[in-house]
């Protein structure tokens, strides 16, 4: 079994990131301002919606959640239908909403940080264990999937 450090922890240390650059007035380059920052509550709002909802899928088809242990069941319904990795997507979505509502440069790294280490990191990592457990059927929907939109 391997452990790594979860993807929620991971969110939450770059969630803090945002916040402490633009706190204490480390991020000074302004990218965004006026209405279109409003944009981000939007996409806080969807990227908080999508993790729940796989979250909800998972629990429905009675397979576990941690990415370090080995998957039960494929789930291809809900978001899953268009993304391979909805609650990952979400997370990221959560991360750009934060750095839009700041709209200050330096908040954007933390969302490239979340989706390099999502994509290079947790992604392959969890879908070696899905073609191994499930073989042609996860490959079908690797086909059939993209892996983020």
């Amino acid at each position: 079994m391997r452990k790594i450090l979860l993807p929620p922890l991971l969110l939450a240390l770059c969630l803090m990131g945002i916040v402490a650059v633009n706190f204490f007035g480390i991020a000074v380059i302004t990218l965004l301002s006026g209405p279109v920052k409003f944009v981000g509550y939007v996409l806080i709002g969807l990227g908080a919606f999508l993790p729940v909802w796989g979250a909800r899928l998972f629990h429905q088809h009675e397979t576990n959640i941690l990415p370090y242990l080995d998957p039960d069941r494929i789930v291809t319904s809900g978001p899953f239908a268009f993304s391979r990795n909805p609650m990952y997507l979400g997370m990221l979505t959560l991360l750009l909403g934060l750095a839009v509502l700041y709209g200050t440069a330096l908040s954007f790294i933390f969302p490239l940080v979340y989706f390099a280490v999502a994509n290079r990191w947790y992604i392959p990592f969890e879908e070696e264990r899905m073609a191994e457990v499930f073989g042609d059927e996860f490959i079908a929907y690797k086909v059939k999937v993209r892996r983020w939109l």
